[in-house]
């Protein structure tokens, strides 16, 4: 009991299992106040994929997704015009090999921090294509493109906005995208004729090895093949990757050695870097790739999908 002067205390109302609140006005909004936070401070994915290993499209928000794709089955994420982002490609001649690409966006920012989580208005990645062939995934301004990857000729090269789930931003059902002309010269330093695929294939790709051997290294002078600084080790059965794909914190500089075992053909592929090797079913392919730039570079295989690392290059 309470007297004259005296306070109650006043305590917070406690909610057996089984019982309910005692306002029906403040448990809907408490209920919602809960729900917002938790959607809020919930942590996005940081992996490229999430486990399972394949790609996943995230609902959310962030405009509407169309049955339409981008012509690589990535779905299109329709937002309106008024605010929508933008990109302008640039291309300038490298002094030593290829060119160098400059993406200057609007409305947009790189998140590679976030790849593989859901749709955010305004964040995202790009795909770089030459003549809608794709070359790269790009989680920045700028991109080096190498001479060798381009045959002679004129070219389209087109840099395209991707949201974090993989869907490509769109506006009135195309997808959101800028180009520039680019013309290899045979012989001239800035472009030689390749074998008809979207990716550089250079000299120090790997080859099938049985027993795991380096038969991907380049040569050093007088001492066989140099050592890498790191080895990674994969094995792909059944559509699954062992173990499950994670970020590999790694220096700018160091060579690093890719061992992947697979029990079906495929390719090889680290994006960002370039560098490529086929995969023979049941056959150990070992790939060294120089971590010459920093960023965020997948590792993954074209034929299935499979997201294998990341490799952050600081």
């Amino acid at each position: 009991m309470t007297g004259p002067g005296s306070r109650a205390r006043r305590t917070r109302p406690r909610c057996r299992p089984g019982q309910p609140a005692r306002s029906a006005v403040v448990a809907p909004a408490l209920a919602l106040i809960l729900a917002l936070g938790a959607a809020g401070c919930a942590e996005r994915p940081t992996t490229h994929h999430k486990p399972g290993t394949r790609h996943d499209v995230a609902d959310g928000p962030a405009g509407r997704l169309l049955t339409a794709d981008d012509g690589e089955g990535h779905r299109l994420r329709e937002v309106p015009a008024r605010g929508a982002p933008a990109v302008t490609v640039t291309v300038r001649p490298d002094a030593e090999d290829g060119w160098n690409v400059r993406l200057d966006v609007r409305r947009f920012r790189f998140t590679p921090d976030s790849v593989g989580g859901a749709a955010v208005p305004g964040g995202g990645h790009a795909h770089l294509l030459l003549d809608g062939r794709k070359l790269a995934r790009v989680y920045g301004r700028w991109h080096h493109l190498p001479a060798a990857g381009v045959p002679a000729g004129r070219h389209t090269l087109t840099a395209r906005l991707y949201a974090d789930d993989h869907t490509a931003w769109a506006v009135r059902g195309r997808p959101v995208e800028g180009s520039a002309r680019l013309t290899a010269t045979a012989g001239s330093g800035h472009g030689r004729p390749s074998q008809g695929h979207g990716h550089h294939h250079p000299p120090e790709s790997g080859r099938p090895s049985s027993g795991g051997g380096a038969g991907s290294a380049p040569p050093a002078t007088g001492q066989g093949r140099p050592r890498a600084d790191r080895t990674i080790t994969v094995r792909i059965a059944d559509g699954r990757v062992s173990p499950r794909p994670g970020r590999i914190e790694l220096r700018k500089g160091r060579r690093i050695a890719l061992r992947v075992t697979s029990d079906t053909d495929d390719e090889l592929h680290v994006h960002g870097i370039d560098r490529s090797a086929a995969l023979r079913a049941g056959r150990t392919t070992t790939l060294t790739v120089v971590l010459d730039r920093t960023g965020l570079f997948e590792v993954e295989t074209h034929g299935s999908g499979l997201l294998l690392a990341q490799l952050a290059v600081r």
